[in-house]
């Protein structure tokens, strides 16, 4: 069996003392004597989950497990440095210059830079945002239709942290009351008993 992850920061196990070993993913993968494939980059977009899809083979896995983030953010293909660039309205509005160091191996020039910035200044609203992730939602789940699969949402707070897109489970405000335990104060994503929890919902729902 070989399960299929893909997602950002909270797949990939930012915030973790040891990522490949706590994380959701590999609980799930274990659970099941599954081999884990996980595919998720801090600073992903919804975008590029979409596009990691259509651009893998899909009969590879016997399951496959996707997350939706924050809805402010997008990636273009960037031809002078021959990549895909994740790119983010928190990095706008705190200033630095786009995309952030952390996301991208890519330097913009001054004109794309100049581009972007315009985008999330006059252009980028959070109802574009949550069109933008309801399309992306309901093309990810037309695509898995013949799979066994699940779409969750898992965000941070802040502008735009709310999954909007329909999906089958959703961690998306760890700030709530009741969810801030599974928080990791420091870094604003799922602590280790976070994933284990995500990762029991997970096995129900596959398991059902």
């Amino acid at each position: 069996m070989k399960i299929y992850f893909d997602g950002c920061s909270h797949t990939w196990g930012a915030g973790l003392d040891t990522p490949k070993l706590s994380r959701y993913s590999k609980i799930v993968s274990d659970h099941f004597g599954a081999e884990e494939y996980n595919s998720a980059r801090r600073g992903g977009s919804d975008k590029r989950v979409l596009r990691n899809l259509l651009e893998t083979d899909l009969e590879e896995y016997d399951c496959i497990i996707v997350q939706l983030t924050c809805m402010n953010r997008t990636e273009f293909f960037d031809d002078d440095s021959k990549e895909w660039v994740q790119i983010n309205l928190e990095g706008f509005k705190k200033g630095y210059q786009l995309p952030s160091p952390r996301l991208s191996n890519a330097t913009l020039s001054e004109s794309k830079n100049r581009f972007w910035n315009s985008y999330w200044r006059d252009i980028y609203t959070e109802d574009l945002g949550r069109i933008n992730q309801m399309t992306i939602g309901h093309a990810i789940k037309n695509l898995l239709k013949d799979k066994k699969h699940l779409l969750i949402g898992i965000s941070g707070r802040g502008g735009g942290s709310i999954v909007s897109a329909p999906v089958d489970l959703n961690f998306a405000n760890f700030d709530s009351e009741n969810t801030i335990r599974f928080r990791s104060n420091e870094t604003k994503h799922p602590s280790e008993e976070g994933h284990q929890f995500i990762a029991s919902e997970i096995i129900k729902c596959i398991s059902m």
